[in-house]
């Protein structure tokens, strides 16, 4: 709390002491030389009486000597030449021999002290016509007494300039001491009742034109800081500080307006969430009930058309069928529509099952050249009536893989099933070979009419086929390659797709070696509890279809 009341203070308490310290020099500075003439005043006027009273005794002297008779002289020593004060001694009149030839002169022996040192600055330095020493409350003072022209009459064996004696007086000095000191101590309180009086202005003015409305504007914005945009800052001062004030109150309401149309759009946002995750719950549910209706559709149509295909190539066999071509071209018709039916009805289990997290690694050992062969075993019959060669090839240093066989069959069997409906002619070649980092590529490529470099990234995407017209040359649902990168993710690897038009395309998976890291795992990353009864259910429906 006192360092909050120091801060709120601080601007105030600098300015009267910077202004203090102003006028404090100020006056100080005007009084030094009142101060000063004073003291040489002082000084001046002892000196000047005591140099008065030093020649009104002196021309005492010669007054009485030349009187006319001893009646006057007498009345002459009754007046005294000197008014000196009471307890001051009367002067005194020492008196110097003239110079012998060639020699200087010489102060008499019997002197010491003050006339000693005042005789030898005389004869030292013949210009100095005085000598003064101050002790405690007295003025001891020595006037040279020096032969002029006027003096050379009756002092005719002294040269001009040569000193015939000294006076010696001694003034007390203790009054005007007293009034000197009484001066200053008038002139030292003036200074400090102008200083005081400086401040005192000073305060009362910067109090009430700036610290008070200073305190009104923090009080303004700590209401502000505290939520009360409303509150309003009151100055009438007609300077800086009104401006700032009016500033204040504008952007205060500036405030406030851009705090009600953030209130007000804040509203709107809630509400618009509001209705998205009312949006994005019912999606989720027709998703949902969505993927559950494909998965169960799928199962129950596996089933009769698995009859139907039986059925057909039971009367395929038929020699009624055989022996009539037309029936024969039927029966065929039948088995190739219904094969190409499944598919379609695989791929959408498929993609239901990776939708729902159904599906879950299980790894075990396995070769790659059984891989290689099993999905070039499962494709040929799509070739057997083309004349398009369907090849694989295996790197001897092809590592033994640990993996999900039944999802790398299914992503090599999408592959190159896909490569074998878009080739006319020419072949088909599956290549297995290790690459860095402990993993196998498995690339297919094809002879077909290939992939524009703007296209081969939308190939992955669900439902999405190159020629999407009525009238397209190949069929399918456009899931193929989707469920690819869906169970290559799975699996933790990746696919990617090279190719140039007309001259075929090249889909390489890579996969690691080992994939028992991703044992367990789900397309969501982890399936719900019950998802391994889930998948085995799925599974167990699967072979029943």
């Amino acid at each position: 709390m006192a360092k909050r009341r120091t801060a709120k203070t601080t601007l105030e308490r600098k300015s009267r002491l910077i202004f203090g310290l102003i006028i404090l020099l100020t006056v100080t500075a005007c009084l030094c030389w009142p101060w000063w003439q004073m003291v040489r005043l002082a000084r001046t006027g002892s000196s000047d009486r005591a140099e008065e009273a030093a020649w009104a005794y002196l021309q005492h002297l010669h007054a009485v000597r030349f009187a006319a008779d001893a009646e006057s002289k007498k009345q002459l020593n009754q007046l005294r030449g000197v008014r000196l004060a009471e307890g001051e001694p009367e002067p005194t009149l020492v008196r110097l021999e003239p110079a012998e030839p060639r020699r200087s002169q010489q102060p008499p022996k019997e002197l010491n002290g003050l006339e000693r040192d005042a005789l030898a600055v005389f004869l030292k330095h013949p210009e100095e016509t005085s000598y003064r020493r101050t002790e405690a409350d007295t003025l001891r003072y020595v006037q040279a007494l020096r032969c002029r022209k006027a003096c050379a009459d009756c002092h005719n064996n002294y040269q001009v300039g040569e000193l015939i004696g000294t006076i010696s007086l001694q003034l007390d000095v203790e009054d005007r001491r007293h009034a000197l000191l009484t001066n200053r101590l008038i002139l030292a309180s003036a200074g400090a009742g102008i200083v005081a009086c400086a401040l005192a202005a000073f305060y009362i003015i910067f109090r009430y034109m700036v610290t008070k409305p200073v305190r009104h504007l923090k009080d303004v914005t700590q209401r502000v800081s505290e939520g009360d945009i409303q509150f309003r800052s009151e100055i009438d001062t007609g300077n800086e500080l009104e401006a700032l004030s009016d500033a204040l109150n504008h952007m205060l309401d500036a405030l406030a307006k851009v705090q009600a149309d953030l209130r007000a759009a804040t509203e709107s946002r809630d509400a618009k969430l509001d209705d998205l995750a009312k949006a994005n719950v019912a999606l989720f549910e027709a998703n949902r009930v969505k993927s559950k209706f494909v998965a169960t559709m799928s199962h129950e149509l596996r089933t009769p058309l698995n009859s139907i295909l039986g059925f057909a190539e039971i009367l395929s066999k038929a020699d009624a069928v055989r022996e009539d071509p037309k029936l024969a071209r039927y029966a065929q018709n039948i088995q190739s529509s219904g094969r190409m039916l499944l598919e379609m009805i695989n791929d959408l289990l498929d993609l239901a099952r990776i939708e729902s997290g159904r599906l879950r690694v299980r790894c075990e050992k396995v070769a790659p050249k059984d891989l290689a062969e099993i999905a070039c075993n499962m494709v040929r019959p799509m070739l057997r009536d083309s004349g398009v060669r369907l090849l694989h090839e295996v790197a001897p240093e092809t590592p033994t893989l640990v993996t999900d066989v039944t999802k790398v069959q299914q992503i090599l069997y999408n592959l190159l099933s896909n490569a074998a409906k878009f080739t006319e002619e020419g072949e088909v070649r599956l290549t297995v070979r290790p690459v860095q980092d402990g993993r196998v590529a498995f690339a297919v490529s094809d002879t077909g009419p290939g992939i524009a470099r703007d296209q081969q990234l939308r190939v992955f995407d669900r439902f999405t086929q190159l020629d999407s017209s009525y009238t397209r040359q190949y069929r399918g649902t456009g899931l193929g390659l989707s469920i690819v990168k869906e169970l290559t993710n799975l699996l933790g690897g990746s696919v990617s797709v090279e190719s140039e038009v007309g001259k075929g395309a090249t889909f390489t998976v890579v996969l690691p070696v080992d994939c028992s890291h991703a044992e367990g795992r789900t397309p969501g990353g982890g399936g719900p509890p019950g998802s391994v009864e889930h998948a085995a259910h799925a599974d167990r429906t699967d072979d029943m279809g």
